[in-house]
């Protein structure tokens, strides 16, 4: 049953690619659409406690291409799908071709053939559908000129093509006697030590480059911000959560534990946690929505990144309990964060429908929205920073535990490392919640401003967006509170197939670390105890005569002025700027302030004032090999002179090299 509704969802979506190649199709594209998705959905539900039954797609030459979803996998289509959904519900109709559409369902077929396709081959070109269609998808959003978008889109494929490569080589490495993945870790057991620990790396090249760790997470910033929030959605949901599913399947299932050590655990665990803390530092300065959420995406897959490099830690010591209680804080940290991400990609994208801009500004974004928009955004916004009772909270307070149990390792460097990324994970939750506070605060509150006229008009679904941004927010509360339920459909998840881990995570209405006795959470407890507590500021403002009307209400106190200036107003800069100044080693930040006066100096026409944060592998890793590509290409465009004599020498020389290999092989 569960095959079949996902079979149903994904002709559905190729429906979806067909309807958008017809003219004035744009309803029935949508529909297409949503019926694919909400099928994916339910299949994908049905088969969340045990996974679907593996099922033949087609059989040729000996090669059987197959399609199984393991427990994991559904669980995070699960909650990668539900913002998809409700972006393309609420997308803008007037912005956004039918194509968009067509790249959405593209790039989800894709993320589903990755999740589930059983073999080295088909797997390759399901993640190259995916990797593919996210660039269309992206390109027609329409959201900056032509130029701009395909130079940004361009840099993300060159640097997911270098993953590509390092995938393409892993899959020939262990599928050159049998595709299958049954076959893989039979094949990876007869590999020499160092080989495997080099296919191993080769796997976190291929699919970090899709995730953004360091140093691919600096294409996430111009991808996303030549696109819409609809689109950044999708990007930061399914696509990343089957991404880390697959490099999880590779080095949790494929890698044999015997020969696994520890040290590449530590590898995993610090470039999950470094890329963490140096894509939310970026993205802490960041004025755009979409650039400042695209650098917190890379640094949620950081996070679920170290949660893997954990439990490849604690495998490799013999510990399968904990082990598999890192594997599945990874999933209930990635599932919480598609859902939280897809609240706060909505917001932006509702700023950007009535404001015009995606600038973190104080423009009275919030009065011009209803409530439900704001309420909303503070949920997505609380499970991005882990204020409890949300969903972040309850993964990271699961990640902190997981790592506090780096106790139990024989190994003093697996001990010293979990030590060290404890302190790490601590570092990113506060400047996680800092930027948190810049993007809600700064970028929704404020006074009010004068729109102009030549703003674009606002989509005629509007009114739905809001809505749909409160809906994924609930969920994610929900998500949350349920913990306790979830977590029992999640006994088959690891890749053990053993049901403790996640039995022993629940005691009654409490999460807990394995053992009661070590530390435990009550997301429903604390939502009910928080519910309460509101009552008394309720009561208080009740009893006092005339309610809250009767609070004397004063305007903000500036520099003794009656009325407050626009220019003191908090900007991004000014929110930002000590975090700035103290991590100026990472920012290597630059401030440029010049003026233009007369000859004499004395009156000043002009002030110019610039600031900017350069990247670290930017000019230190792409620029020089960008500069020696050109200068290759500069060299070798020379044999292209037109010249019939040269090309006849080409073709003779070919002829000998053909003579020469004839001769000798």
């Amino acid at each position: 049953m569960s095959n079949d509704l996902i079979l149903a969802g994904c002709i559905s979506l190729i429906a979806t690619c067909l309807a958008a190649s017809a003219k004035r199709a744009f309803y029935l594209t949508e529909f297409a659409f949503a019926l694919g998705i909400v099928l994916l959905l339910t299949g994908a539900a049905s088969s969340l406690s045990h996974g679907t039954h593996p099922a033949a797609l087609l059989s040729s030459e000996g090669l059987t291409v197959s399609f199984a979803l393991n427990p994991s996998a559904s669980w995070l289509i699960i909650w990668g799908l539900v913002p998809a959904l409700l972006a393309g519900l609420s997308v803008s109709h007037d912005r956004i071709s039918q194509g968009w559409y067509a790249g959405a369902a593209l790039a989800i077929l894709g993320a589903v053939g990755v999740a589930g396709l059983q073999d080295g081959i088909s797997f390759l070109i399901a993640w190259e559908v995916m990797s593919l269609s996210g660039a269309y998808l992206l390109l027609n959003d329409r959201r900056t000129k032509l130029p701009e978008a395909g130079q940004s889109n361009l840099f993300m494929l060159s640097l997911l093509e270098v993953g590509s490569v390092a995938l393409l080589l892993g899959v020939l490495v262990l599928g050159a006697q049998n595709p299958n993945f049954a076959s893989w870790h039979t094949s990876w057991l007869h590999l020499s030590s160092l080989a495997g620990a080099g296919l191993g790396v080769l796997f976190l090249i291929g699919f970090g480059a899709k995730l953004g760790l360091l140093p691919f997470y600096e294409w996430f910033p111009p991808a996303y911000s030549s696109g819409s929030g609809a689109s950044g959605s999708i990007l930061s949901g399914i696509v990343l959560n089957v991404t880390w599913f697959s490099l999880g399947r590779a080095l949790l299932s494929w890698m044999p534990a015997s020969t696994t050590p520890i040290g590449f655990g530590v590898l995993v665990l610090s470039t999950g946690v470094i890329s963490a803390i140096l894509s939310i530092l970026y993205g802490f300065q960041q004025n755009d929505w979409r650039r400042l959420l695209s650098f917190s995406t890379a640094e949620n897959a950081g996070l679920a990144t170290a949660a893997l490099g954990a439990a490849i830690m604690f495998r490799s010591a013999g510990l399968s309990e904990l082990s598999d209680l890192a594997w599945i804080v990874g999933l209930i940290h990635l599932g919480g964060h598609s859902l939280a991400k897809g609240s706060l990609m909505l917001t932006a994208e509702h700023i950007h429908s009535t404001s015009g801009t995606y600038e973190i500004s104080q423009h009275g974004a919030l009065s011009r929205a209803p409530w439900t928009l704001g309420v909303g955004a503070i949920l997505g916004g609380m499970s991005l920073s882990a204020m409890p009772p949300m969903a972040g909270f309850v993964s990271e307070w699961f990640l902190f535990q997981t790592m506090f149990q780096g106790f139990r390792l024989s190994n003093s460097i697996g001990r010293v490392s979990l030590a060290l990324g404890s302190a790490g994970i601590a570092l990113i939750a506060a400047i996680s919640l800092a930027t948190m506070v810049k993007v809600l605060g700064v970028g929704m509150l404020g006074k009010q401003r004068a729109v102009s006229d030549n703003l674009i008009a606002a989509p005629g679904n509007q009114r739905l967006r809001p809505f749909a941004t409160l809906g994924i927010g609930l969920i994610a509360l929900i998500y949350s509170a349920g913990m306790t339920w979830w977590i029992k459909s999640l006994s088959l998840a690891s890749w053990t197939r053993s049901p403790n881990a996640a039995k022993h995570m629940v005691d009654g209405l409490l999460l807990i670390p394995l053992s009661s006795k070590f530390a435990f959470i009550s997301p429903i407890l604390l939502l009910i105890v928080g519910a309460l507590m509101a009552l008394i500021p309720i009561a208080l403002i009740r009893i006092r005569p005339n309610g809250i009307r009767s609070y004397q209400k004063v305007p903000l106190w500036a520099q003794g002025l009656e009325t407050v200036p626009a220019e003191s107003n908090t900007t991004p800069l000014v929110f930002s700027n000590a975090m700035r100044r103290f991590y100026s080693f990472a920012y290597r930040s630059k401030t440029v302030v010049g003026s233009d006066a007369n000859e004499k100096g004395y009156f000043i026409r002009q002030l110019s004032f610039e600031y900017s944060e350069a990247p670290i592998f930017g000019p230190l890793l792409f620029m020089p090999i960008i500069r020696l590509v050109r200068w290759a290409s500069e060299k070798t465009s020379k044999m292209q002179m037109g010249s019939m004599n040269l090309y006849l020498l080409y073709l003779g020389l070919v002829l000998l090299l053909v003579l020469v290999i004839g001769i000798f092989s």
